[in-house]
């Protein structure tokens, strides 16, 4: 069988879905805390700025999916300073802004799905998605890591587009909590910098721990979903020219071109609606994105 049809065979086969909920994952639930709505199940930081009349969590509307989004903005608060629009799917501890705990979580996805639009205050600054899997050690009366994933934003995009955030998995053990995290900036953050988040799934199932995943992070297609015409952007050091093919959701082949440069925009609008797989072929790796045509 043709190498590149093995892989997107093998992609179509851990796509079942890893289908343990992520708690409010669409963010279609809110409630009025301290004035402002916030989202159930997601500690934030406003109840360390709403005194100031500021918030950092907010309802966005409509969503990509759904009535509402997740709103995250970087602001200016008398006396401390730039906070960050943090989310955890958990509690969050106010006075380092890290995460203190997650939601119950049994299973080993391969990555973290989601539709999002993001604009950091400029590239110092980054929006960022991290992952983490653990497991209560028994013996040692500690956490264990199982799997880490964390995806970083540092231009701009205005528009919905689907990325995901793949796990690093260190362990063969299946994990027994999450935690999810979402910012609107670094460690340093800056004010103004902002993250919208909606549709958050788990994908795939992982076996072992040795199962190679491609470096997806590095390339962004957008707008994604989109019915027109997509960019493709390759985020780091590559050798042209970079063949790019095009599969449907069956595994059979839909087209092909090759990309000459690090930022390619394709017509699509004579494709058929679906989701196809784009496989980039470069020295490093095969790295694989998925594209929904609407």
């Amino acid at each position: 069988m043709n190498k590149h049809i093995q892989i997107i065979v093998s992609l179509i086969l851990i796509s079942v879905w890893s289908r343990a909920q992520i708690p409010n994952n669409n963010f279609e639930t809110w409630a009025t805390t301290n004035g402002n709505e916030t989202p159930g199940n997601w500690s934030n930081l406003n109840q360390i700025t709403y005194n100031s009349g500021i918030y950092t969590c907010m309802k966005g509307t409509p969503g990509y999916s759904g009535a509402s989004y997740l709103f995250l903005i970087s602001k200016t608060i008398p006396g401390k300073g730039v906070v960050p629009g943090v989310a955890v799917c958990g509690e969050i501890d106010t006075i380092t802004y890290k995460p203190k705990s997650g939601f119950p979580f049994s299973n080993r996805p391969q990555n973290l799905s989601y539709f999002m639009q993001f604009m950091p205050y400029d590239q110092s600054d980054s929006s960022s998605i991290k992952i983490l899997l653990t497991k209560w050690n028994q013996v040692q009366f500690k956490r264990d890591t199982i799997a880490f994933g964390e995806s970083y934003f540092n231009s701009m995009a205005h528009e919905w587009f689907y990325n995901d955030t793949y796990l690093d998995y260190f362990s063969g053990n299946n994990p027994d909590s999450a935690i999810i995290v979402i910012s609107s900036s670094s460690s340093i953050p800056k004010d103004g910098s902002y993250i919208y988040i909606d549709y958050l799934q788990f994908n795939g199932n992982v076996i072992g721990i040795d199962e190679n995943h491609p470096d997806t992070n590095s390339i962004s297609i957008f707008p994604n979903p989109s019915g027109e015409t997509i960019t493709v952007n390759i985020d780091r050091e590559e050798e042209f020219p970079i063949e790019l093919i095009i599969y449907d959701s069956h595994g059979k082949l839909a087209g092909r071109t090759s990309l000459s440069n690090q930022s390619t925009i394709l017509n699509i609008s004579a494709w058929k609606k679906g989701i196809y797989l784009l496989t980039l072929s470069t020295k490093k790796n095969i790295i694989t994105k998925k594209l929904i045509i609407n």
